[in-house]
């Protein structure tokens, strides 16, 4: 049976005000079954139902309390996509590099050819060393030493390592101590103390 054709709404021939799209039914709580006419387009042709006719439409179907469970599953696994996207886009991608660093510096602290160095200075800049430790990556001690600079401590330096120069006044100075740190070193790939804490803390 050849549907009746129809013009857009607002023109001479447009549908009688029972014929309703797909959308308009549902807004009518009716789903689609049989179309009794059509609005020809370039594009697509707009079928059209009559909301009076049952073979032509029927009430929506009430979802089961399973439908309903389900239905509230996927919104909510819609939601942490959509959460997780965001989060991304804000942060995440600072957590993920973070995790990276931390697995590449584990595995780093796994190999046996790795020692662990940490310093304290008399500054930030142009600084002298005042203490080194130097440890494998068993934990075990190689080398443990304060070192007698060339200048005074700053106050500021001391109040932060807790270094002053009476504790240093009687230690060996960095010339003294470096062939101990040159054997200490041979032959070991040297991770920084930072990365260290970085990684046992992370």
């Amino acid at each position: 049976m050849e549907l009746t054709k129809y013009s857009w709404w607002g023109e001479s021939n447009e549908p009688p005000p029972h014929l309703k799209t797909k959308k308009q039914l549902g807004e009518l709580g009716l789903s689609p079954l049989k179309p009794s006419g059509v609005i020809p387009t370039r594009k697509y042709d707009v079928f059209l139902y009559d909301s009076t006719n049952p073979e032509s439409c029927r009430p929506k179907r009430k979802p089961s309390p399973k439908q309903l469970e389900t239905l509230a599953v996927n919104r909510l696994k819609a939601k942490i996509k959509r959460d997780y996207r965001e989060w991304y886009r804000e942060v995440g991608f600072i957590e993920r590099d973070r995790v990276n660093a931390v697995l590449w510096a584990r595995e780093q602290l796994s190999q046996n050819d790795l020692v662990i160095l940490d310093t304290e200075t008399t500054d930030l800049y142009d600084a002298e060393i005042v203490e080194i430790a130097i440890i494998n990556y068993c934990g075990e001690m190689l080398l443990n030493t304060l070192i007698k600079p060339t200048v005074p401590i700053p106050a500021e330096a001391a109040y932060l390592h807790g270094i002053s120069d009476a504790m240093v006044a009687d230690a060996p100075s960095f010339p003294e101590v470096y062939p101990r740190i040159v054997e200490v070193l041979k032959y070991k790939r040297v991770f920084p103390v930072f990365l260290t804490v970085f990684v046992l803390y992370s």
